[in-house]
């Protein structure tokens, strides 16, 4: 009797469990299960990472282009500016400009390191070797030893542009124009005085 009430207690026990004896074995994860739960976690990351890293190449590159624009066009700036204020020379009846492929000298009211100084003396020579634009100015413009073939050394110069992206200057007489060629890109700008001069403008 005792023995029939035990039974019967154990399959009471059994239908009181909410789930069937063969589930309950099996509610721990097999390592096949925890294999490919790593891997798919493993591609997840990878394609992430993936992604964080096209993203930052593309910022990087979208910063360098950004720098070369501003740098570019600071530098088109400043040059237009220093060469549409050209100093007229009224006993030569002309702007006091001078240019040779890697130099560009000009007698400008427009001054870059002196802005007080009224009317200076501005040097450009670009280094095609080290891919370096250096600058010189001078208060002193009058002075006789920066006549026409007067060339200061790279030393003597300010670094204005490091690596520099390739550009040659020439000045045309008859057009009374200065062209720059920088990057393969040309711009010309005319000093407004000899605008003004110019028969031809009319």
């Amino acid at each position: 009797m005792a023995k029939h009430n035990k039974i019967q207690g154990g399959r009471q026990r059994e239908r009181d469990w909410p789930y069937p004896a063969s589930m309950a074995r099996e509610k721990g994860f097999t390592l096949f299960e925890v294999m490919v739960a790593v891997f798919l976690l493993a591609m997840v990351s990878s394609m992430i990472y993936s992604i964080l890293n096209v993203s930052i190449r593309f910022s990087e590159k979208g910063d360098k282009t950004i720098l070369l624009l501003e740098r570019e066009q600071g530098l088109i700036g400043i040059l237009q500016r220093q060469i549409k204020n050209g100093w007229y020379d009224e006993q030569k009846k002309e702007v006091a400009i001078a240019a040779d492929e890697t130099m560009l000298r000009i007698i400008t009211r427009a001054p870059l390191l002196y802005p007080l100084a009224g009317v200076v003396l501005a040097v450009y020579r670009f280094d095609p070797e080290s891919a370096t634009l250096y600058y010189l100015e001078k208060r002193d413009f009058y002075n006789i030893d920066y006549g026409d073939d007067y060339l200061p050394a790279f030393e003597d110069m300010q670094v204005l542009v490091e690596d520099c992206r390739p550009l040659s200057f020439s000045y045309g007489e008859d057009s009374s124009s200065v062209t720059l060629v920088y990057d393969g890109k040309e711009f010309n700008f005319t000093p407004w005085c000899q605008v003004e001069t110019r028969t031809d403008a009319i």
